[in-house]
């Protein structure tokens, strides 16, 4: 099948992006802080970094279902090429700025990504398609980390980036072999205006998707410190619990996406949220010995996985790719805000930023349980399309 090639292609190019990605990630603030940059305006790279992820995402609102999914996406890929370099020239951290903002930017691609395979997908397949890019990102995320950290150590971070402009290049020779118009049906509708009628419905889903990226992210810039100053773990330490938490992205997400389809996404998602405010809490108040255990269970990527699983069940077709964009948009709005709380609740104590990410995770499981099924007739119209979408030649 030609949608089948495309999405092999389409997820080979995700891997090696994301083991580029993974290369240098955890070296950012490392790198920064080499560079001058002080903890105050090391947070405020962090805050930049989502305000531009929001502006990235505002940005897929007006492209995602107006041009050609692939244009969109080889438009992103190509923008974001050279982000390593950019950063490997960086002279001070204020020079960090233009590459870091570059690549959140090119976050607009990343709803047309979503809603390639959400068209191309049979609704009782959405969940293990979604949960099965899940598993892709976080598989590379199980060896760059510790390759760029060997390399960084031999040879210094910049050697590190460079090694990540590598992947990225190949990884847009991929994405380039992706082809397929858009499905007909959808095609039809792609001029529609995201009017608030159209979002108002779809509003809440778009919430509470976007709730588990929130406490992810704003808790994120702190998890690290909190491990080394009060839980007191060595350096080496706390790069193996995030090789723990890749796992669990692999296994976590495989799981999530299978139980989704069989017992349907809300309930597959209300599991993966409770499971990740276990894993937080653990971090604070379990032994040392399970935090291996706790790095695992926090991984974000089967929360993020049926929660895009959930948005292109609920979506109308018409706007597919802007509910994604919106999506997006709303998690990187509220994480620069949560950031911000974040940096304030970890001065008063360490402790609460990880609590209140675990906190905040149950009381959207809570949330989630509202959310009603897709109706049969649109999971129908859902299935013809995916069917229309498989039988279409490819240009």
């Amino acid at each position: 099948m030609p949608d089948d090639r495309n999405l092999r292609w389409l997820f080979a190019a995700l891997f090696l992006w994301t083991f580029g990605l993974g290369l240098y990630e955890q070296l950012v603030p490392i790198f920064a802080r080499q560079l001058g940059a002080s903890p105050v305006q090391l947070g405020t790279l962090f805050n930049l970094r989502y305000l531009g992820l929001a502006a990235g995402y505002l940005l897929g609102i007006v492209v995602a279902d107006r041009w050609r999914r692939r244009t969109v996406i080889v438009a992103s890929w190509v923008a974001a090429t050279p982000v390593p370099l950019l950063l490997a020239a960086a002279p001070t951290h204020l020079w960090l700025l233009p590459g870091l903002l570059l690549y959140e930017v090119t976050f607009f691609g990343l709803p047309a990504v979503h809603a390639f395979v959400a068209e191309r997908v049979a609704p009782d397949r959405l969940a293990s398609t979604f949960a099965a890019m899940g598993v892709v990102t976080s598989t590379a995320f199980l060896v760059a980390p510790t390759l760029g950290g060997v390399v960084a150590d031999r040879w210094g971070i910049r050697a590190t980036l460079l090694l990540a402009a590598a992947c990225y290049l190949l990884s847009t020779a991929m994405v380039l072999q992706v082809r397929g118009a858009p499905p007909a049906p959808r095609a039809a509708h792609a001029a529609v205006l995201l009017t608030w009628t159209a979002l108002r419905p779809l509003l809440p889903v778009l919430l509470l998707v976007a709730g588990p990226a929130v406490a992810v992210l704003a808790a994120a810039p702190f998890l690290t410190p909190f491990l080394r100053e009060v839980r007191g773990l060595s350096l080496s330490e706390i790069g193996f619990l995030g090789s723990m938490t890749a796992v669990g992205g692999v296994g976590l997400t495989a799981i999530g996406g299978r139980l989704g389809d069989r017992v349907g996404i809300v309930p597959a998602l209300v599991g993966a949220l409770l499971v990740y405010a276990l894993g937080m809490a653990l971090h604070v108040y379990g032994p040392a010995a399970l935090l291996p255990v706790a790095s695992i269970l926090r991984a974000r990527a089967p929360a993020a996985a049926l929660g895009q699983a959930l948005v292109g069940a609920h979506a109308p077709a018409e706007v597919l790719g802007r509910a994604f964009a919106v999506s997006g948009m709303l998690a990187a709005g509220l994480a620069a805000l949560g950031v911000v709380v974040g940096g304030y609740a970890y001065r008063a104590d360490p402790v609460l930023p990880v609590v209140l990410a675990a906190g905040l995770a149950v009381a959207l499981a809570g949330a989630v349980l509202w959310v009603r099924p897709v109706p049969a007739a649109a999971a129908t119209a859902r299935r013809q399309v995916a069917e229309a979408a498989r039988d279409a030649p490819a240009p």
